[in-house]
C-alpha cells in the first residue's frame, strides 16, 4: 500500500492542464468517439468533461483531502471519456495512484484521455488484463476500488475483496418517468423520447420505463408515438443522427427478438444488425421489460390509476436510480428511494460531475471505514481522507 499523498493545490492545476489538453485535442477526441457513439452524444460528452475540469466552489474541498493510496478502476464502455473522468481520473485528481481497466469496446477512446491525463501529471496506469486477473490483483494491491458493471460482478467483488479495500460499485439503474394527470403531455412525451434515445439508448440515466396516469394515457401515447416517429436514425458521423448503431448489442436479442412476448406492441422495434429503431411496448408493472435495464432502444409504458397504485409499482424491482415526474409537483409515492429526482425537466439537465451519484436497492454499493450502504457517492471524496 502506498503512503497517503497530501494534495495541496495540485489538483486544480492538473485539472486546468487536462482541460487545456482536451480543448486542444477536441477534434481528435471527437473522431475517436464517433466510432462508438453519435456526433450529438460526442459533443455533449466532451462538454461535460470540460465542465467537470473547471475548478470552482464544487471542487474546493480537494485541497483539504489526502489520498488513500492505490485505487483500481473498472470503467464502462459507454460515454468512455466522461466515465473515465468520473470513475478513474477523479480519484487520480484527488491524489491517488489509479490502475485502470477500460472496457474493451471503447478502449481506444479511453486511452487517448489517459495519455492526456498522464501528461498533466496524474498517476494513472492502464492494464489490459482478463477480468479475473484484474480483480485478483485488486484484492492484493488496492486500497480502494471503483467498479461499473453488473450487479453480479459487484456482489462477487464485495465478497472477494478484503475488508480493508474501500469499494464503490455502480450497477444497473433503470430510471423511471411518471406522467401525472396534470402534466404537459406534449412536453412530457418529447422529453421521454429524448431521454430514452440519449447515446442511442445506452446510458444508465436514460429513461427506461414510463408510468402514465390512466386519465391522460390515450393522449400521452398519441404524443409519444408522434415524437418517436420524428427520431432521426443514421450514421454516427451525421450531426442530425439521434439514434445510431449500438455499441453494445448483447441485450438486443432478449428484448427485440420477440417484442410481443413482453406486452402489447405499440410501435415495432425494427432493427437491422446494430442499427435499431425505437420500439414502444405497453406492459404490466411487474414485467421484466419494465424492471430490468435494457441498454437498447425499447421503451415500456405502464398505466396507473392513483398514487397508491403508483407507489406499489415504483417499489417493484431490484434497481432504483433516477425518477422524473411531469405534472404539478411530486405525488405521494410511499417510496422515494430514487436518488436523482427531476420535476418537469430531464435528469440530464442537472448533470454535475462533482455531485454524488448512485442509487438504492442493487444499483449502488459503497463500503469502507467500517460501514456499508447504498445510495449516492462522490467517488473522489470517498477515496480520500481528511488532511
Amino acid at each position: 500500500m502506498d503512503a497517503p499523498v497530501p494534495l495541496s493545490t495540485a489538483p486544480h492545476t492538473r485539472m486546468a492542464q487536462l482541460a487545456e489538453a482536451v480543448r486542444a485535442q477536441r477534434s481528435d477526441l471527437t473522431t475517436a468517439l464517433l466510432e462508438v457513439e453519435t456526433h450529438a452524444t460526442a459533443v455533449t460528452e466532451l462538454d461535460w468533461v470540460l465542465a467537470a475540469l473547471t475548478p470552482g466552489p464544487a471542487t474546493g474541498w480537494l485541497s483539504q483531502r489526502q489520498s488513500i493510496g492505490t485505487v483500481f478502476a473498472a470503467t464502462p464502455a459507454t460515454l468512455p471519456l466522461y466515465s473515465t473522468l468520473l470513475f478513474a481520473l477523479a480519484p487520480a485528481l484527488a491524489g491517488n495512484r489509479v490502475v485502470a481497466r477500460p472496457a474493451s469496446a471503447s478502449r481506444d477512446c479511453a486511452h487517448l484521455l489517459y495519455a492526456l491525463a498522464a501528461e498533466a501529471g496524474l498517476a494513472v496506469e492502464l492494464v489490459d488484463q482478463p477480468w479475473g486477473e484484474f480483480a485478483a490483483s485488486a484484492a492484493e494491491h488496492a486500497d480502494g476500488m471503483v467498479y461499473c458493471g453488473s450487479a453480479e460482478h459487484a456482489a462477487r467483488l464485495d465478497q472477494d475483496l478484503p475488508d480493508r479495500v474501500r469499494l464503490i460499485c455502480q450497477g444497473p439503474g433503470v430510471c423511471a418517468v411518471v406522467v401525472t394527470d396534470t402534466a404537459d403531455i406534449q412536453a412530457a412525451a418529447e422529453s421521454v423520447i429524448a431521454t430514452r434515445i440519449f447515446n442511442s439508448s445506452q446510458d444508465c440515466m436514460a429513461t427506461e420505463r414510463v408510468y402514465v396516469h390512466h386519465a391522460v394515457y390515450p393522449d400521452f401515447i398519441d404524443a409519444l408515438l408522434a415524437a418517436a416517429g420524428r427520431v432521426r436514425i443514421g450514421a454516427n458521423a451525421d450531426p442530425d443522427t439521434q439514434l445510431g448503431p449500438l455499441l453494445l448489442s448483447g441485450l438486443t436479442d432478449r428484448w427485440l427478438a420477440d417484442p410481443a412476448g413482453h406486452g402489447t406492441v405499440l410501435r415495432a422495434p425494427e432493427h437491422d444488425g446494430r442499427v435499431c429503431g425505437l420500439g414502444i411496448i405497453e406492459a404490466a408493472a411487474d414485467a421484466p421489460i419494465v424492471l430490468e435495464e435494457k441498454y437498447c432502444p425499447i421503451l415500456p409504458v405502464v398505466s396507473y390509476r392513483g398514487d397508491g397504485d403508483l407507489a406499489e409499482m415504483l417499489a417493484l424491482g431490484d434497481y432504483a436510480l433516477g425518477l422524473t415526474v411531469f405534472g404539478a409537483g411530486l405525488p405521494v409515492f410511499g417510496t422515494l428511494d430514487f436518488c436523482h429526482v427531476a420535476v418537469n425537466s430531464a435528469l440530464y439537465e442537472h448533470e454535475d460531475a462533482w455531485s454524488a451519484f448512485g442509487g438504492h436497492r442493487r444499483t449502488t454499493v459503497v463500503r469502507g471505514l467500517g460501514r456499508r450502504r447504498t445510495g449516492p457517492v462522490l467517488v473522489p471524496y470517498a477515496l480520500t481522507d481528511p488532511l
